[in-house]
């Protein structure tokens, strides 16, 4: 079975609100998330201050502020080249958003795009970003597992499959492929210009009317090279 440590580096959040969340975490992934998307069955586990995380666990850790431009968290790599996830608490508590939304948007993303390469082709030949989180990003889409709020995610047949069903996403919010809610984003491959394109709210199929991600964020890091290098990892140091 898949291991999950969570870490707490932040002084926003106390080790116990953390561990809180821990139980809807492993709901969401197991039962919601893995069922739609054939994920592996993950267990999450709290690893405290002065431990270290199991051997080749993937990381979700939370920090206090952002040291991405216009990123409350992402997913990337650790210098091990395991998945990690970073949830910047400090920032996302001066942006008003949700913390519980936040990180698992990036669990279930770091779920089915563990590696930051997947894409998908629809009918058009067009590839879209494996983002599964992000057409449906604002926390009024979320939902409650045991009092905690985690995010809404679309289901594979949002990425244009032949045989669609009704149900584009979870929890009903988007009606059809590729569309993209309010507050929501999605990212389709330009071959020609051989960049990552952003499109917003309700522009998702009109793919001229696409803008470029904003320069060092997450959608924009997807297009270098770097954002597939690994990261250094955390120092589990409380005093630092």
């Amino acid at each position: 079975m898949l291991q999950i440590a969570v870490m707490n580096e932040s002084k926003a959040i106390s080790d116990a609100n953390v561990q809180k969340m821990l139980p809807a975490f492993a709901q969401q992934w197991n039962d919601d998330l893995r069922p739609v998307w054939s994920t592996d069955q993950a267990n999450f586990i709290f690893v405290g201050p002065g431990m270290q995380p199991p051997p080749g666990s993937w990381w979700m850790v939370f920090l206090d502020n952002t040291d991405q431009a216009q990123d409350l968290a992402y997913h990337d790599l650790t210098d091990g080249g395991l998945p990690m996830s970073k949830v910047f608490v400090q920032t996302i508590i001066d942006d008003k958003a949700s913390i519980s939304v936040a990180a698992t948007h990036e669990l279930c993303e770091m779920a089915v795009d563990p590696w930051l390469n997947t894409s998908y082709q629809d009918n058009s030949g067009v590839f879209w970003a494996g983002e599964i989180c992000d057409p449906v990003e604002a926390d009024e889409y979320g939902y409650e597992i045991g009092g905690i709020l985690v995010t809404d995610f679309v289901t594979p047949d949002w990425f244009g499959h032949q045989k669609t069903r009704t149900q584009v996403d979870l929890k009903n919010h988007a009606m059809t492929p590729f569309e993209v809610l309010t507050g929501g984003y999605a990212q389709w491959y330009d071959v020609g210009q051989r960049v990552w394109q952003q499109v917003t709210g309700p522009l998702a199929q009109k793919s001229a009317m696409a803008a470029t991600a904003v320069s060092g964020s997450r959608r924009e890091r997807r297009a270098r090279l770097s954002c597939f290098r690994p990261i250094r990892s955390l120092k589990r140091d409380r005093n630092r």
